[in-house]
């Protein structure tokens, strides 16, 4: 969305984490799913690091594009600047997020290929003249205790800066916090969290956090004109569908992103079917699950209970609490239902 909209209202908060990225600091992006996190990252990693030829690392599809087009090593390879090296991870699973990092590593020269277990010969050659494909299963086979080892030490030895920016770290793991320790004393890392786990707090402490907020309504207002504009929506109450969709999207960039998007499928967008968009972006439900099942536990066993005593009054009373619990199940499972759907 943001290639059509651009990074509206998000212009001052880019210049933020920018500012803190250039100080050397540790940053961490925080919001809710949805918020434009990673958005705002990848805005602000394209002014560190000027060069186009290192974004495409923020589309994994054209990562893989690239390696099916892979450019002949007879080719003069572009110098790189010897102050940084950037390694965008977009990967959200430990193991790829490794690999990601070893392959960004051996491409800038960093990481030696005998480091990983690959053959000595590898060495001779410049990073460009490394085919990626044909060794990338052997690196996937490699365990995370060698891949984080190799990494390790091939970060502590270089001299120049590297910038680690991870898409997200939500899903990390009190284990994989030892890796990250490490690499703190010697690489600057930035990353996105939709939450910071308490059992991270070591790691927490150490970065600088950026809260990314919700977008005032008018800019709200700024991204629905300019993406139905783009889209050619069709609508029949232009302004009754804008106001609804800055009202239910309560700010959330995906939510708008969503809900224009699906409107985008009609011939034209009519009153009843602006009144009817919602969006799920961002929601968390809560799982009553444990507590219906205690509560139908404990109707059961009161039932028994009465039966056993002989007591009148308290066998109507969990018929009638049986009879409620039922009914809620009922009600519950059906909205359930509808918000899936």
């Amino acid at each position: 969305m943001h290639r059509i909209t651009g990074l509206i209202g998000r212009d001052e908060l880019v210049k933020q984490v920018v500012r803190e990225i250039r100080k050397g600091k540790h940053v961490v992006l925080t919001g809710t799913i949805g918020i434009g996190k990673s958005v705002v990252l990848e805005a602000a990693l394209k002014v560190i690091e000027p060069r186009p030829s290192e974004w495409r690392q923020f589309n994994p599809l054209e990562e893989e594009v690239g390696e099916l087009e892979a450019v002949p090593s007879t080719l003069p390879v572009p110098p790189r600047h010897s102050d940084l090296v950037l390694i965008y991870l977009s990967e959200h699973q430990a193991k790829g997020q490794f690999v990601q990092m070893a392959r960004r590593l051996l491409e800038a020269g960093v990481l030696k290929p005998s480091r990983i277990d690959l053959a000595k010969e590898l060495d001779e050659l410049r990073p460009a003249e490394i085919e990626w494909p044909k060794i990338r299963r052997q690196v996937n086979r490699m365990s995370i205790r060698d891949l984080s080892g190799a990494i390790i030490s091939a970060i502590y030895s270089y001299e120049a800066r590297v910038l680690i920016a991870v898409d997200d770290m939500t899903r990390l793991t009190p284990t994989q916090q030892a890796f990250w320790l490490a690499i703190f004393d010697h690489a600057q890392v930035v990353c996105c969290a939709s939450e910071r786990k308490r059992g991270l707090r070591k790691l927490w402490w150490k970065m600088m956090v950026v809260d990314v907020p919700r977008l005032a309504p008018e800019d709200s207002k700024a991204i629905v004109k300019a993406y139905i504009a783009q889209k050619g929506v069709m609508i029949e109450s232009p302004d009754l569908y804008v106001s609804h969709v800055v009202k239910q999207a309560g700010g959330n960039p995906q939510a708008i992103h969503d809900m224009v998007e699906e409107s985008s499928k009609e011939r034209v967008v009519d009153k009843r079917q602006i009144r009817e968009m919602r969006h799920q972006a961002g929601v968390r439900y809560v799982d009553f699950t444990p507590v219906m099942i205690v509560s139908g536990a404990m109707v059961v066993a009161t039932r028994y209970i009465a039966i056993g005593l002989g007591d009148r009054s308290l066998y109507i009373m969990a018929g009638i609490g049986a009879a409620l619990f039922l009914s809620v199940r009922f009600f519950m499972s059906k909205g359930a239902g509808k918000a899936n759907a």
